[in-house]
């Protein structure tokens, strides 16, 4: 037997040595930012008279060969993140699926597991969706509204098919309301039917109520509605907060358009039952709430079963979710209106992934094919509007 042996050597497409990493340091740094028309009152309206600030953070996780994963705009607290961040500090950063096991359904946990994605993209050099298997490259976009208005455009029901038609000329495939909260369910199911009458049949159509309305009666009058308009789904529509399977199985057996429940449950499991209960005909994926580890997770059980699943919100996790996911069919543009054409945290540098003129002429969004989640963040902003940053480790 020879006294010495060969040490493997091999190292990364970056050049580095395959040596096992550790996670080095953390830092959290979280930031404000202004939108001018807005107002939180049951949920967020436009109002052209006020102006809302919104506060998200960014992290960094560095490795110990020097990589470093990203991801900024999330909306968790800042605190919360910072309160676990130790037990990440000497880890394996690969270890996203032990991570995910200590914390399934923790906000936070999902905030670590999305950029420990981006930090395996960066070692690798590749997208996290060439990571997991890419299935498409692009995906079509839906134009999800804000929460109505308070007055202006969105504040009738009119006004909510003129920005349908805007929408589509634009090109989007697909339109959203989130109705404002008015008393009389009977304005939401001219809403539904005006938004109908001017684009049904041209594009997808969808409603959110947000869990709004009082009684089962009233989600099924608003359903019908749905009906006869042609509604793509409808989704969260009364005050159970969209929790309940026996009532919304109940409510699909009444009505024909599809139902999208989920986003009000916490864990995938619950979701996954849902499905099982025959309570929805669409899943809904929450990467905020489960990182990518546990969207893929419930993408693959719905798919098992012959269900669609929705990414909730905008972003580059979700975009580079989509793209290795076959059964999921839009990406939410969130919280749009004629008169607000970017909601999100101005934090995307090299890509326009939000806002209303993200997509292209046929309705289309590329998903970013840099590295990791594909997207340069944009920490020169992130430092000039700080409000607090956190360091652990070295």
């Amino acid at each position: 037997m020879p006294l010495f042996c060969t040490v493997n050597t091999k190292k990364s497409p970056g050049g580095r040595s395959m040596r096992t990493p550790k996670i080095a340091k953390i830092e959290i740094e979280s930031f404000n930012w202004t939108i001018q028309g807005m107002v939180h009152k049951r949920a967020y309206h436009y109002d052209p008279d006020n102006s809302l600030t919104f506060q998200a953070s960014g992290i960094k996780i560095t490795a110990d060969n020097g990589v470093v994963g990203e991801y900024a705009g999330w909306r968790t607290s800042p605190q919360g993140v910072a309160g676990i961040a130790e037990g990440y500090i000497g880890q394996n950063p690969w270890d996203r699926e032990r991570f995910y096991q200590k914390a399934k359904s923790s906000a936070a946990m999902a905030v670590y597991d999305i950029a420990l994605w981006d930090l395996a993209g960066k070692m690798t050099g590749q997208p996290i969706h060439a990571l997991i298997g890419t299935y498409r490259t692009e995906v079509p976009a839906y134009a999800s509204t804000v929460d109505g208005a308070v007055k202006g455009p969105l504040s009738t029901p009119e006004s909510f098919a003129d920005f349908a038609e805007q929408c589509l000329e634009m090109g989007y495939r697909g339109f959203k309301m989130h109705p404002m909260a008015w008393p009389d369910v009977q304005t939401h199911v001219d809403a539904i039917l005006a938004i109908g009458n001017r684009v049904g049949g041209k594009m997808d159509m969808m409603v959110d109520p947000y869990c709004l309305y009082p009684t089962f009666a009233d989600a099924l009058k608003v359903g019908r509605a749905c009906d006869e308009a042609g509604f793509y789904w409808l989704e969260d529509p009364y005050s159970d907060g969209g929790v309940t399977p026996f009532s919304h199985t109940k409510l699909r057996e009444m009505i024909r358009t599809p139902l999208l429940q989920g986003e009000q449950v916490t864990s995938i499991a619950e979701r996954m039952n849902l499905i099982l209960q025959k309570a929805t005909d669409f899943a809904r994926a929450d990467l905020g709430r489960h990182g990518i580890t546990g969207s893929l997770k419930l993408a693959h059980a719905a798919e098992t079963v012959g269900i669609d699943i929705e990414p909730h919100r905008s972003g580059p996790a979700e975009l580079q979710f989509l793209g290795a996911v076959k059964n999921a069919n839009y990406y939410e543009m969130v919280w749009v209106h004629p008169n607000l054409f970017n909601t999100e945290p101005p934090v995307y540098k090299n890509q326009n992934i939000t806002g209303l003129d993200a997509i292209d002429a046929k309705g289309m969004i590329a998903i970013p094919q840099s590295p990791g989640l594909g997207i340069e963040f944009d920490w020169d902003y992130i430092t000039k509007n700080s409000t607090g940053r956190i360091v652990v480790g070295e």
